[in-house]
């Protein structure tokens, strides 16, 4: 029963958040956990991608980031763990705002926040992976994969300690980016330009020495042949 009333007085409280976009009429973070609790059980009860995507972007990051922007801003509350924090941290990417998802998910490790507990990784590990497949499915279209590749490629070759294999990869496609076509295929044979060339077998070269089975002999052996054809071509 009393959990009950706790559940209606944080729901109306959160309504009076939602209608005024402000952090300041929030509940006390106990209510806050009890409503996303509920929040939680009803996104789970959804059954298809599609549909909860839509939930998050539609109805909970409205209704919750009113709130993490008032912690966010407030002196030394950054210290608490907040779980409504990591969650709206996490739904930024999966409703495909990678911009402010690089964002609060670098403030999460700034603050030492835990990762929201339905996640198991750590947080650069679920930013590099999530921002990986991102960057697969955008060249693969033949799209841009900047600037939150490179944001985030920076920060796996310089500052995050992950798996061999996970630095590796984000190597690996560093080197194909710069190989790539209009319409997203790789091929060396297509680059004019040497410097661009040498850079890109030289992150090939790194993800090679990181992980072995990387699997890029072949386009790094297609790269050579190219440099040689520039040699030859120039020396004519």
């Amino acid at each position: 029963m009393l959990q009950f009333k706790e559940s209606n007085r944080a729901k109306e409280q959160l309504e009076k958040v939602s209608l005024t976009g402000s952090g300041k009429y929030a509940p006390s973070l106990h209510l806050q956990l009890i409503e996303l609790e509920d929040d939680l059980k009803r996104l789970k009860s959804l059954v298809t991608r599609a549909d909860k995507i839509a939930h998050k972007r539609d109805v909970l990051l409205p209704k919750w980031l009113p709130i993490v922007e008032d912690y966010l801003t407030k002196e030394g509350k950054q210290n608490e763990d907040n779980p409504i924090f990591a969650y709206c941290t996490v739904w930024h990417f999966d409703v495909g705002n990678l911009s402010r998802g690089i964002e609060f998910g670098l403030r999460a490790i700034e603050f030492n926040q835990p990762m929201a507990s339905s996640i198991r990784r750590k947080w650069p590990g679920f930013i590099a992976d999530t921002v990986f497949d991102w960057a697969s499915t955008q060249a693969e279209k033949g799209n841009s994969i900047e600037p939150y590749y490179g944001q985030v490629f920076r920060l796996v070759a310089n500052h995050w300690k992950l798996p061999e294999q996970v630095t590796a990869k984000y190597y690996k496609f560093a080197g194909l980016a710069l190989l790539r076509s209009k319409n997203g295929n790789v091929s060396p044979s297509h680059v004019g330009d040497v410097q661009r060339l040498q850079q890109a077998d030289g992150y090939l070269a790194k993800a090679a020495e990181l992980h072995p089975k990387v699997q890029v002999k072949t386009v790094r052996n297609k790269i050579a042949m190219r440099l040689r054809a520039i040699a030859e071509l120039n020396a004519q």
